[in-house]
């Protein structure tokens, strides 16, 4: 099933110039060769911050797979590696949660507490998306995924207002007001598709009975929407917020680089495969900016790709656009389309069946290791920062453009296809540094198909489609990274790297000072 297919009532073309700034930061992607001049980073000239955006969220299948085993195992090792703050999941109100499935009125709250508490004891908070109908509420049997997840409107608005009073102010007595303030309550989950049954003044009622519901428990909740698909929704919603006296404290929405281009921006093939991630969520911060809510924080809720260069290059190209950017998903305990067809298969996640890390899982895990100031450098395909200790971490990579046809992750049956492969050539960089002392050292870790992946192992066993316990420990150990190469560095000295298509490469200089 195509997540992203568009029903016949989808959200109005949205359009709108960008600025030069993205533009420029854009140009950067093309084609690489091995004749391209070297960079330069300043280790002494700041050129800004570098707050950890893409570390605020990431997403998860449905609320009840929080259960399990190893999608527990899957949150330890994520946010110690990656440093991920919270956790948005799907289906908090499936009657498989328990939470409403007796009726209105009729509450039971085990299950969630036993998920949220794991989450909270191990540094993460939930990131609360209110979805999807209690069966005992629902106006129609519309359903989606292989769970079943009822995306129709309720029969009694009251019932839904009712249901996530009672929900938000359990969660404050459990948790404390100061806690609970600081989670993000999400209305439903892509409303402009075939996600949500009814209509967008339908929707705008939902979130206006949602908003409502978690003010009276406390003012100082936080709610946003309209969590749509391919960028929809964003004015509509701030107008109704605006006419209507509506709390709204966030925007949300989800972009995907193969979306339809048409929903996004009003034209077909506008951009590039690489640019319609920044190009949209710069649209979107535009829309905010000119809107009657200017300030309110954007917060970019799904978008995904399994290729290291592509997860580097997005990152990079949106600083400054949004609050935060949450990762469609941390683990592949995920069964939109039922139980996964294997060890290795095409669903989401950083982390494969049995915990295995893919190269996606040591993008994040190199990301986090970036430092909060930005470092002069030249413009391309380089991120410099300096740390709070004050030593160096700079990331490169060798993006290889999509070709004509290519896909990311709108489909969850072709999400590996934003890895793109390894088409290309690889790309030999020359780095030249401003302010480096002789003496440093220099640790340098590489993400790429052949490094920090257990393929080429998995290839190797015959592609066993169910490995034997000694062949998954093989696996996991193929998977996981080498140790850092380290070398000295000489004032004045030019370092070179070559980095194979797609990869990636984390340089981490321990002292710049003599």
């Amino acid at each position: 099933m195509n997540r992203r297919e568009f029903t016949k009532s989808a959200g109005a073309l949205l359009s709108g110039a960008l600025s030069t700034r993205l533009g420029r930061l854009l140009a950067q992607v093309t084609p690489t060769t091995h004749g391209e001049g070297a960079l330069s980073v300043d280790l002494e000239r700041v050129s800004g911050s570098l707050p950890h955006f893409w570390e605020k969220a990431a997403g998860s299948d449905r609320t009840v797979v929080g259960l399990r085993d190893q999608w527990r195992q899957d949150l330890v090792r994520v946010q110690k590696a990656t440093g991920i703050q919270s956790v948005r999941c799907h289906g908090l109100f499936d009657d498989e949660m328990g939470i409403a499935s007796s009726g209105p009125g009729k509450f039971n709250f085990l299950y969630v507490d036993q998920i949220y508490d794991f989450m909270l004891d191990h540094a993460v908070r939930p990131f609360v998306e209110l979805s999807f109908m209690p069966e005992s509420f629902a106006t129609s049997a519309n359903r989606i995924f292989a769970y079943k997840g009822n995306v129709s409107p309720p029969r009694n608005w009251q019932d839904w207002h009712d249901m996530v009073q009672a929900f938000a102010d359990h969660c404050v007595k459990r948790y404390g007001a100061a806690e609970v303030r600081g989670w993000k309550f999400e209305v439903w989950n892509e409303p402009n598709i075939s996600f949500w049954a009814g209509s967008q003044q339908e929707y705008f009622e939902l979130y206006r009975q949602s908003a409502m519901a978690l003010k009276k428990v406390d003012s100082q909740l936080q709610v946003g929407g309209p969590s749509t698909a391919q960028l929809g929704w964003i004015p509509d919603l701030i107008q109704y917020c605006s006419d209507k006296g509506v709390p709204l404290d966030f925007v949300s929405t989800h972009v995907y680089p193969d979306d339809p281009q048409k929903y996004i921006f009003g034209k077909d093939h506008l951009y590039t495969f690489e640019e319609v991630i920044p190009r949209g969520v710069e649209h979107v911060k535009s829309q905010v900016q000119s809107s009657k809510m200017p300030h309110l924080p954007v917060w970019i809720t799904e978008w995904s790709s399994q290729n290291p260069a592509f997860i580097a290059d997005t990152v990079k190209n949106c600083i400054g656009l949004a609050e935060a950017m949450s990762y469609w998903t941390f683990s592949n305990v995920f069964e939109e389309g039922g139980v996964p067809s294997g060890i290795f298969n095409n669903t989401f996640g950083m982390l494969d069946q049995w915990g295995i890390a893919r190269p996606s899982f040591h993008s994040f895990v190199l990301l986090h290791k970036l430092g909060e100031t930005l470092l002069s450098s030249s413009v391309g395909p380089v991120l410099a920062t300096r740390r709070a200790d004050g030593s160096v971490a700079i990331l490169l990579w060798n993006l290889i453009p999509a070709s004509a046809g290519g896909v990311a992750n709108g489909n969850p049956l072709a999400a590996t296809g934003g890895r793109n492969d390894s088409k290309g050539v690889g790309r030999q960089f020359r780095l030249n540094f401003s302010g480096l002392h002789s003496g440093a050292e220099m640790s340098i870790s590489q993400v790429n198909e052949q490094v920090g992946s257990a393929m080429p192992k998995w290839w190797q066993m015959g592609s066993p489609k169910y490995p034997t316990a000694q062949q998954i420990d093989d696996l996991r150990s193929a998977a996981e990274l080498p140790k850092p190469a380290v070398q000295s560095l000489n004032a004045g000295a030019e370092f070179s790297i070559e980095l194979p298509p797609n990869g990636i490469a984390l340089l981490e200089i321990s002292r710049t000072n003599a």
